[in-house]
């Protein structure tokens, strides 16, 4: 659709068909691009939908803002469950449940966002989260590197639910699976702003209070800090639904001028890596953070993609992220085999994992580049890049789900 909008933007009886066939996705569609165009035509299908988009804000303001603060005073109050029930031990239900608890919050407003009363879905959510909690609170409480590893996957898994959630459990459409991917970039900067302006906010009531002689620290982080932290995400959600103009720009700019930037760091920290006298092959550490590194290359790969694939004109920048993909398989290479030395000392949880987490991102790394180095050097259509990733997702959630409930038990729970 937003395709053959754009390829029809001049064209009047083509616009008018594409919205009579389907006018809720035509009037999302063409809000997000209208203001990249200059015509009278552009300018009379914007006059022709502001009624229903003031509708749908109506709609919006009246019952969303509601479930916002119902469904953000619901997670406070389950994050809150060690004090009312003084015998739950903190570190224990925090590690376990936190996450659970913060991310059943911004699900739970998809569904509503998403208008998701189906019982199949609902039961297929349910079922999960409730597996999920029982399985990990039910795991013993000692210091146990597989037990462990299960827990720092569990956002990962929630995050696959949230995914779900959100292409109303279409998983077989690539286009909802790729306006998923570009949602987590708009997510995560308008929740930075509002906890950013949270936090430029606590300083100021915090000292405005102190000057009067009136100390409110612990009841304000106990508290307000506690629900806006909770409430941020779910908060984020709201916003980009009621503003789609306002980040849907944001990201791909971010990710525009920090494109270049990650390249030349990391050309100077191959060089330096290489130059090194660090025992890379020995140093657990650096091995796990290069698997972080890869995953927020990734990461800006794709939200670039999202702003050039809107032109099929051969950019330069389409070459630097091919270059950065490239220079990520290279660091990912000596990681792979800093990894496998490991290993043939001997299979632990961590190597596994490290190993196995590797060799998938790897992967995906060089299909990414394969399909950089088609869209600049072969004049191939870029969003073939966002269509390889949506389709790996689904890789990183099974073995999210076989880190998870399976791996503890392959290592005794050592």
């Amino acid at each position: 659709m937003k395709q053959q909008i754009i390829d029809n933007i001049n064209n009047p009886e083509t616009l008018e068909k594409l919205y009579r066939n389907n006018k809720q996705d035509f009037g999302k569609i063409f809000t997000e691009i209208c203001d990249n165009y200059n015509s009278d035509l552009v300018d009379f299908w914007k006059l022709r939908l502001v009624p229903e988009k003031d509708i749908e804000n109506k709609n919006l303001l009246k019952f969303d803002l509601f479930f916002v603060i119902a469904i953000s005073l619901f997670t406070v109050l389950l994050v809150k469950l060690p004090e009312l029930f003084t015998k739950i031990p903190n570190d224990f239900f925090y590690t376990r449940n936190l996450a659970i608890i913060v991310f059943n919050g911004i699900i739970l407003y998809t569904f509503w966002q998403n208008r998701i009363f189906y019982k199949k879905q609902l039961l297929i959510y349910g079922f999960s989260v409730l597996i999920l909690t029982l399985f990990i609170n039910l795991l013993p409480n000692t210091n146990s590197d597989s037990i462990t590893l299960s827990m720092i996957h569990i956002p990962l898994f929630l995050w696959s639910l949230f995914g779900l959630s959100f292409i109303s459990f279409d998983y077989k459409n690539t286009d909802k699976r790729i306006d998923f991917i570009r949602f987590n970039g708009e997510l995560l900067i308008m929740t930075g702003l509002i906890l950013i302006a949270g936090g430029f906010l606590t300083g100021i009531t915090l000292g405005l209070f102190s000057v009067i002689q009136i100390h409110i620290e612990t009841f304000y982080f106990d508290y307000v800090v506690v629900f806006g932290s909770v409430a941020a995400p779910i908060v984020s959600f709201y916003l980009i639904r009621l503003y789609p103009n306002i980040t849907n720009k944001i990201t791909p700019v971010i990710a525009r001028v920090f494109t270049p930037l990650v390249l030349i760091t990391l050309a100077i920290y191959l060089v330096s890596l290489l130059l090194s006298k660090s025992k890379i092959l020995e140093d657990r550490e650096l091995l796990i953070l290069f698997n972080t590194m890869l995953l927020v290359v990734l990461g800006i790969i794709v939200f670039s993609v999202s702003e050039l694939s809107k032109s099929k004109k051969k950019d330069f920048n389409v070459l630097i992220l091919f270059l950065l993909a490239f220079l990520a398989i290279v660091i990912n290479s000596i990681a792979l085999i800093a990894i496998i030395s490991r290993v043939t000392n001997g299979l632990t949880p961590n190597r596994t994992v490290v190993l196995i987490s590797n060799i998938l991102i790897f992967t995906n790394l060089i299909l990414i580049a394969k399909n950089l180095f088609e869209s600049y050097f072969k004049n191939k259509q870029l969003n073939s890049v966002e269509k390889t990733v949506a389709k790996y997702l689904t890789v990183y959630s099974l073995w999210t789900i076989i880190v998870i409930f399976i791996l503890p038990f392959v290592f005794k729970l050592k």
